[in-house]
């Protein structure tokens, strides 16, 4: 997740004409207006989106927002002499979706309602996911991953090398699973193969679905809806109702919004000056 949505920033790949009397091009990540670095506010035009930004020198420079068909505000970026400082982009609704941090290296992905879904570190890795009510599902300092349940109980740490034989007693059921019990409860099941690991929450649903190797295959709301989802490189977060929030290959990365739209990187096809 090192990269948003860079909107604003594809301008930067290809030059734009907009009139006979005008040449806009960027050149080394430079905006020119007939061959002579630009300053001034300018407003893009990217498929069904439109976008407001400052120019200083050629280079971007205060804020840039980019704004849905009807005219809200879908992303607001942050500039200083062309370094993006700060990102963030809205729902529809004007709540905030992401907000990322240069100045401390965060990302924060939030639900329509204000509550977090994940806060990540990108230089350090560190992250943690939350369950829906607030708590902490899933933290990591980038090397071990400690699993709670939603009543934040201790479940698992994931380091690769920890076992499950000292998380509890494993219970041997008729048709050759088990279940992990701990403190007289039922954390996990074990499917008859030991190929699947089924963490639960403390009222007995799924919560985590891990593999013999204690890798993350999903996490699921307690209505049975895919919260995360991970199949080697495929990654992929969902909103509460089972709609993708987020998804990416390690290559790259969509965003959509609460009603399934992808959140387009279209390319620049229109720049004007407006001061």
């Amino acid at each position: 997740m090192k990269k948003i949505l860079l909107v604003l920033l594809l301008l930067f790949l290809m030059p734009i004409s907009i009139s006979a009397k005008e040449k806009y091009e960027v050149k080394d990540g430079i905006l020119y207006s007939n061959g002579k670095k630009v300053s001034g506010t300018f407003e893009l035009i990217s498929g069904k989106y439109k976008a407001k930004g400052n120019f200083v020198n050629g280079l971007p420079d205060g804020i840039f927002e980019i704004y849905y068909p009807d005219g809200s505000i879908m992303i607001k970026n942050t500039f200083v002499a062309g370094v993006r400082m700060t990102e963030e982009t809205y729902y529809k609704g004007g709540k905030l979706f992401i907000k990322s941090s240069k100045k401390d290296d965060s990302l924060k992905i939030f639900y329509e309602d204000g509550s977090l879904v994940l806060s990540r570190n990108i230089k350090t890795g560190s992250y943690i996911i939350y369950h829906e009510n607030g708590k902490p599902l899933m933290v990591s300092n980038g090397n071990i991953s400690t699993l709670y349940n939603e009543n934040n109980e201790i479940l698992f740490k994931l380091n690769g090398e920890e076992s499950l034989d000292n998380q509890g007693d494993f219970e041997e059921l008729k048709d050759g699973s088990y279940q992990l019990v701990k403190n007289n409860k039922v954390i996990a099941t074990i499917d008859a193969s030991g190929m699947t690991v089924t963490f639960l929450y403390s009222t007995g649903e799924p919560l985590i679905r891990l593999n013999d190797n204690n890798e993350l295959l999903q996490v699921l709301f307690k209505n049975g809806n895919v919260f995360f989802e991970a199949n080697g490189n495929n990654f992929r977060i969902n909103y509460k109702d089972g709609k993708p929030l987020y998804k990416t290959d390690k290559i790259t990365e969509i965003f959509f919004n609460k009603d399934g739209e992808e959140i387009s990187n279209d390319s620049i096809i229109g720049i004007r000056k407006v001061k």
